[in-house]
């Protein structure tokens, strides 16, 4: 009874490997962005139906295997879920950076957009609802990071920013991780 517990816990393992790599395969060739996180609606439900058809029919040819599957769908469910997760991070890690900082009763915030090499400052208030008040260009140069428009010139380094208020302050910035 042993060895087919061990055995049973080994193919689960394995499935769970297999369903680790063709789900984050399909993941990463989707690349997902957050705005279409609501087909978790969608697959999950969908990779959890594939494996109980799948226990289904083994069942039916009086496989042994059916009880892997049914198993299965609990673990493929989960994986899909965490996976799309990472990629939507992935997505966002790859084009976006950000800190914020507090002044007052004010929380300000830095978006930095990798592709394009611009950034925004927004400002909030309230939780919920900011104001973007600032969009410039952005340039790494060295461990600096500098943030211009036509008439401003910020720098960011050792995660504080240089110049925001006056010519003399230096402000700690939180790195903002996802």
């Amino acid at each position: 009874m042993t060895e087919l517990l061990r055995n049973f816990w080994v193919r689960i393992i394995c499935l769970a490997i297999i369903d680790f790599v063709v789900t984050w395969w399909c993941v990463k060739l989707m690349d997902p962005d957050p705005s279409v996180s609501i087909a978790l609606i969608i697959l999950v439900p969908f990779v959890v139906f594939v494996n109980l058809v799948i226990a289904l029919i083994l069942y039916f040819k009086k496989s042994n295997l059916s009880s892997l599957f049914l198993i299965n769908t609990i673990i493929a469910g989960i994986l899909m879920y965490y996976l799309f997760g990472m990629g939507v991070d992935r997505y966002l890690n790859k084009r976006v950076e950000g800190w914020t900082f507090n002044i007052q009763d004010t929380t300000f915030r830095i978006d930095h957009w990798k592709l394009e090499d611009t950034y925004d400052i927004s400002e909030s208030t309230n939780p919920g609802s900011s104001t973007s008040f600032l969009h410039g260009k952005f340039e790494e140069k060295g461990n600096e990071y500098y943030l211009t428009t036509d008439s401003t010139v910020y720098r960011i380094k050792d995660d504080y920013l240089f110049g925001f208020r006056s010519p003399l302050d230096s402000i700690k910035l939180t790195k903002m991780e996802r």
